[in-house]
């Protein structure tokens, strides 16, 4: 599965906007209100037939999803959504390369695209009879996601059969139930101990989804040593090394997210394609779209999360939203989509660069406050006037509000500098 372009018409803040995606790492950055968040629920609804086709719950474009204009007629104002919502794609579903959805009208169900319909029904078809059949990964995390468990029991979780399609549970918001997630852990963690005093051999975890999943957090994580769940203490439990074993919800919101992020992705790879075995993480493939990839995130994790997705998942295309000036530099410059008035284009220039950089070059921000960039031009500029008496008193007052600025040293070295001259 893979998303190679998008065309919207009419959806959410889109009146007509056409995106291209990279086949590995998408990072879209804009403003607060670029559109962001509605380019990402866009991708995630052009694949809403494929997952209907699978029968898997998707939701389906509503009224919220049709663009809002306000017509003025002489002063009496109208209210309007217009139509119609308009989703086509290029990529690759099963081997079709391009797809559409319509919605017409607010009070008729959108048309999905038979062609797709039809090579997911194929595939389908083949799940059924039980063929290796490998099935690709999609997931939205949202950026309200929190990760707390539920105090899920071990009898719940050892009575859970899975299928292969419960890998999709809760595609569209995959961090709205942690039961899932918690659910698989314990129940991995108990067929660890089975096979364990079956064998009478520690060895036999070794070779083990749970372990797999736990090598995929050492890319983000290198010092965690593993996530499992403990029977005396009724708790998933997190192994960091240097510290005691932390109960996964006493964890900060960022070790957390990170932690769960990761396993999430790797335990729905495992339910989806059990006959990969242990290349199960490096072998599927899919699309992943995450809001906020940076939220509660500590800025060294920030710098380090996409290569750790990239090397845990290197198969699964990312189309990620983000303010993190870490993350932008982390990035080739065809990796990044900037929004700015709803239009897309790629930066000159981003890996490597460092944050402040990222900032004033890429985003448009100033290296500093305004105010105290404001106050340094005007301390120099009366240095240039030789004003030496007006000059202290301005660096004295700058101190007040500044302390430790580099540029106080020049300053200071430049007016001793024009008293020497001066005598």
């Amino acid at each position: 599965m893979r998303l190679d372009r998008l065309h919207i018409q009419n959806f959410r803040c889109y009146e007509d906007a056409t995106f291209d995606f990279q086949p590995g790492f998408n990072l879209v950055v804009g403003v607060n209100g670029s559109g962001k968040t509605s380019l990402l629920q866009a991708v995630a609804a052009s694949f809403e037939d494929f997952m209907a086709t699978m029968a898997v719950y998707s939701g389906s474009l509503n009224e919220n999803d049709a663009r809002f204009v306000i017509d003025n007629y002489s002063g009496r104002i109208r209210f309007e959504r217009q139509y119609p919502i308009v989703i086509e794609a290029n990529g690759d579903v099963f081997g079709d390369r391009s797809w559409l959805k319509i919605k017409l009208r607010v009070d008729e169900a959108a048309y999905p695209d038979s062609a797709l319909v039809s090579a997911v029904m194929e595939s389908a078809t083949g799940l059924s009879q039980s063929k290796n059949i490998d099935l690709p990964l999609l997931a939205f995390y949202r950026s309200n996601r929190r990760w707390s468990t539920t105090n899920v029991s071990a009898e719940f979780s050892a009575t859970q059969k899975l299928s292969r399609l419960d890998g999709y549970k809760n595609w569209h918001d995959s961090a709205s139930d942690a039961q899932d997630f918690e659910s698989w852990i314990i129940g991995k963690t108990l067929e660890q101990l089975q096979s364990v005093h079956r064998s009478s051999s520690i060895m036999s975890i070794f070779d083990d989804e749970l372990n797999w999943i736990n090598d995929a957090l050492k890319c983000a994580l290198p010092d965690s040593t593993g996530i499992y769940y403990d029977l005396p203490l009724r708790s998933i439990l997190v192994n960091i090394e240097g510290k005691d074993p932390t109960p996964f919800n006493d964890l900060s919101d960022g070790q957390r997210g990170l932690i769960a992020l990761i396993s999430d992705i790797a335990r729905r790879m495992c339910i989806l394609n059990p006959h990969m075995g242990k290349d199960v993480l490096k072998n599927t493939s899919g699309v992943v779209i995450i809001d906020e990839l940076d939220i509660h995130l500590h800025p060294a994790w920030q710098r380090n999360i996409v290569p750790a997705l990239k090397q845990a998942f290197p198969k699964v295309q990312f189309i990620a939203a983000s303010h993190s000036p870490q993350i932008i530099g982390s990035l080739q410059p065809e990796e990044v989509i900037i929004l700015h008035n709803g239009d897309p284009s790629h930066p000159r220039v981003t890996y490597g660069l460092d944050s402040s950089s990222v900032l004033e070059e890429v985003m448009g921000v100033t290296q500093r406050e305004p105010e105290i960039e404001k106050l340094l031009s005007e301390l120099f500029s009366t240095l240039e006037d030789n004003d030496l008496k007006k000059a202290k008193a301005q660096l004295k007052a700058l101190k007040l509000r500044a302390p430790d600025l580099p540029e106080f040293a020049g300053a200071e070295a430049l007016i001793r500098r024009k008293e020497i001259l001066g005598k």
